[in-house]
């Protein structure tokens, strides 16, 4: 988007200091080091900001995610010499600090906009707008039912924390976490959007979100890309070809029916508040 800088993939920058607690981000700050290589590390190994010195991959396992790997346009001397400054004050300065660095790394002049990405039941939007007066927060929720069985069949592809019962606990847990930040988030900084209305009405939703930014609708925004190839999306069930509604319309495939009830049960009120029944 001409308005929008995108920092290409996850970082967890927000979502450390909401777990921080309110308070506790000048502790975040003094830890900053001043000599770049332990900057560099830290940077990197906690994902404070996205790696962009590597390859943007999303591997394919056993046929049902595709294969997809872009690489970034990136200049790690750009970067360092622009994240070689003297330490923040406050998070307003080290957000713009961090976002100045990735834009040298990228090769681009920032816009009105830096857009990371973190899926992390909102905590990243909480903390940031609590901390930024200007930032907004934009939070996707998907029925949670779906949402849970598509991660479970998810951590099955790919062998590594599986969702057993303990984790599918926490992952309920979670999802009423979320809604409490929704509803006492500041309306004008957050906006939440269905999963299920963004993947069928794709432009109304982004005229939506657009308005909400105050920022033009782009004809870009319909057309998933990653440095102007295309993205074709991916599902943990069958391969997606860019903005599908299949997804939004399969059945439940992983969960068992005990676990459906367990999801049903503790999530009743969060699914009728953002408009789900079955």
């Amino acid at each position: 988007h001409s308005q929008v800088n995108w920092l290409v993939n996850e970082g967890f920058l927000f979502e450390y200091l909401h777990d921080m607690a309110p308070g506790n981000e000048p502790i975040f700050l003094d830890a900053i080091p001043a000599d770049i290589d332990a900057l560099m590390v830290g940077l990197r190994d906690k994902q404070i900001i996205p790696p962009l010195d590597k390859p943007y991959k999303d591997k394919g396992d056993h046929g049902l995610l595709p294969d997809f790997e872009i690489a970034i346009p990136w200049n790690e001397s750009a970067f360092r010499k622009a994240i070689f400054q003297p330490k923040k004050e406050g998070v307003h300065e080290l957000w713009n600090w961090l976002v100045s660095a990735c834009l040298a790394g990228l090769g681009e002049n920032k816009k009105k906009y830096a857009c990371l990405k973190s899926p992390d039941y909102g905590k990243s939007t909480s903390a940031a707008i609590r901390l930024i007066p200007e930032a907004k927060g934009i939070v996707i929720i998907r029925d949670p039912l779906y949402a849970i069985d598509s991660l479970k069949r998810d951590r099955q592809i790919r062998g590594t924390k599986l969702l057993t019962w303990p984790r599918i606990a926490i992952n309920i847990s979670n999802f009423l976490k979320m809604k409490e930040r929704l509803l006492s988030a500041e309306s004008k900084q957050l906006t939440w959007v269905r999963y299920e209305t963004l993947v069928t009405k794709p432009e109304k939703t982004m005229h939506n979100i657009c308005d909400t930014l105050n920022i033009p609708f782009e004809e870009c925004l319909l057309e998933p890309t990653m440095f102007n190839k295309r993205w074709p999306g991916h599902s943990s069930f069958t391969p997606t070809d860019g903005i599908e509604e299949a997804p939004a319309k399969r059945s439940v495939m992983s969960l068992t029916a005990v676990e459906q009830e367990l999801i049903k049960k503790h999530l009743k009120d969060f699914r009728r508040y953002f408009r789900y029944t079955d």
